[in-house]
C-alpha cells in the first residue's frame, strides 16, 4: 500500500482507497481498481535496452524520475544509489552510492525522493532525511551536500545560479548552485492533514511559481524570496478534514504568459501569469504532474481517469476511464500519443486526439510509479523494482 497522506496518523487511508481496498472492513470495497483492459495493441514498442539502477523505491510513495542532458541519462533508487547511462546504448558511466555519506550512517537509507534535476553540468537531488545533493554529472562525485528545513519529496528547479526546493514542512529554499550555501528561505503554514506530496516550483519571468497545501498557487521573487503574489485555485469544503484536502501537489504549468494549475479536491484553472486575471476553471481533482501538449492540456485525476482539456478554454476534448483507480501516473504526451503507467507495471498508449488505448505492454510487475520522460524519439520509464527502461517511439 503507497502512502500518500501525512498527519493526524492517518496515514494509511488514501493507501487503502487507492488500492480498491475495503476502508471500513464492509462487505464492498469503497472504490474498486479496474480490471486490465483488454486491448488489440496496433503496435509493440521496441525495448532499446533496459538497466537496474540500485532497488528502486518499493512501495514507498516517490517522485524520484529519470533526467536527460546530453547523450546521458540519470537515475536513481531509494536507497541512494545514483547511475548515469549513455541514453543511447544504456552502457552505464558511472555510479555513485550516497548510502556511503556520514549523514545517512544512521539512517535506514538514504531515502532519495526528490528530482532528479540536471543544471550547467550538475546533478540535483533531494532526500526524505532533508538533505540536498549536488552530483558532477560527468563523474557522479558529489561536489556538496545541505541539510534543508524538511523532506524533500519534489524535484529542485534551477536558474540564474540558484537552487530552488521545495519541502514538506511548507518552506521553500533557494541554495547557491555552486557551493549549496543557502541564501534565502521562506515558508507557508501548513494545514493539519495533507496530501503525502510536494509541487514542483517552476521558475518563470523572475519570479518562483509553486502549489501549496492550502490550495493557492504562490510566487516567489527568485533574486530575494520576497513574496510577490498568491493566488486560490480551491476552497476547503466539506465536513470531514479528508474532504477538506484541496493541496495544489501538481507541478504549475506555464505556456508563454499563461498560468495553469490543478488541486485536490478542487479545479483545474487558468490564469494570465503577469496579471492574475482568470482566463477559466473547471472542476476536476487532481495531484499528479499535468502532460502539455501543443494546444492541449492532459490530466490524470485522483480517480485515474485520464483527460484531455482544450487549454485555450478548458473544454474537455475527450475522457478514458477504463482505468479507474489503477494507480496511474502522470502522462506524458509524446508524439501523437499519451503515455501513462499503472500500479501493476502497465505501460499505455493513448491516441492523443481521441483518448483511445492503442497499445499496452507490462514492463515490470512491480509496477510504475512516475511519468515517463520523453526525449527525442525515446520514451524512459522507470521501474518500482529499480529498472530503467528505455523505448523506442513506433
Amino acid at each position: 500500500m503507497h502512502n500518500w497522506l501525512r498527519g493526524l496518523g492517518l496515514t494509511l487511508i488514501a493507501g487503502i482507497a487507492l488500492q480498491g481496498c475495503s476502508l471500513f472492513n464492509s462487505e464492498e470495497d469503497v472504490v474498486k481498481m479496474a480490471p486490465v483492459p483488454q486491448v488489440d495493441s496496433q503496435f509493440k514498442p521496441e525495448k532499446l535496452w533496459s538497466r537496474s539502477v540500485g532497488n528502486g523505491v518499493g512501495s514507498y510513495y516517490s517522485q524520484l524520475s529519470p533526467v536527460v542532458a546530453g547523450d546521458l541519462v540519470y537515475a536513481a533508487s531509494r536507497d541512494g544509489v545514483v547511475a548515469a547511462f549513455d541514453k543511447m546504448s544504456g552502457d552505464r558511466k558511472w555510479k555513485k552510492d550516497l548510502a556511503d555519506e556520514p549523514e545517512n550512517s544512521d539512517k535506514r537509507s538514504s531515502r532519495l525522493s526528490g528530482g532528479m534535476t540536471a543544471y550547467y553540468g550538475k546533478l540535483f537531488v533531494g532526500s526524505e532525511n532533508g538533505y540536498v545533493y549536488a552530483l558532477d554529472q560527468e563523474t557522479g562525485e558529489l561536489l556538496w551536500r545541505q541539510s534543508v528545513p524538511g523532506e524533500v519529496l519534489a524535484a529542485p528547479v534551477a536558474d540564474s545560479g540558484k537552487l530552488v526546493v521545495a519541502t514538506t514542512s511548507g518552506k521553500m529554499v533557494a541554495l547557491d548552485v555552486e557551493k549549496g550555501d543557502i541564501v534565502w528561505t521562506t515558508g507557508d503554514d501548513q494545514p493539519r492533514l495533507t496530501l503525502r506530496g510536494q509541487s514542483t516550483p517552476v521558475i518563470a519571468s523572475g519570479g518562483v511559481i509553486y502549489g501549496r497545501a492550502d490550495g493557492r498557487v504562490a510566487v516567489v521573487l527568485l533574486d530575494s524570496g520576497l513574496l510577490a503574489n498568491v493566488s486560490r485555485v480551491a476552497s476547503p469544503r466539506g465536513a470531514t478534514e479528508l474532504e477538506r484536502m484541496v493541496d495544489v501537489d501538481a507541478q504549475p504549468v506555464v505556456v508563454g504568459d499563461e498560468l495553469f494549475a490543478v488541486a485536490y479536491n478542487g479545479q483545474l484553472m487558468a490564469r494570465k501569469l503577469l496579471s492574475g486575471e482568470e482566463l477559466w476553471k473547471r472542476k476536476y481533482s487532481a495531484y499528479q504532474n499535468i502532460g502539455v501538449g501543443a494546444s492541449d492540456l492532459i490530466l490524470t485525476d485522483a480517480r485515474s481517469h485520464i483527460y484531455g482539456i482544450d487549454r485555450r478554454n478548458g473544454s474537455e476534448e475527450w475522457a478514458n476511464t477504463q482505468l479507474s483507480y489503477r494507480n496511474v501516473t502522470a502522462p506524458v504526451v509524446f508524439g501523437n500519443y499519451v503515455v501513462v503507467g499503472d500500479g501493476e507495471g502497465y505501460l499505455y498508449w493513448l491516441d492523443n486526439s481521441s483518448g483511445r488505448i492503442l497499445s499496452m505492454q507490462e514492463l515490470d510487475s512491480d509496477g510504475l510509479y512516475v511519468a515517463p520522460v520523453a526525449d527525442g524519439d525515446v520514451l524512459y520509464v522507470q521501474t518500482r523494482s529499480g529498472d530503467l527502461v528505455a523505448l523506442k517511439r513506433p
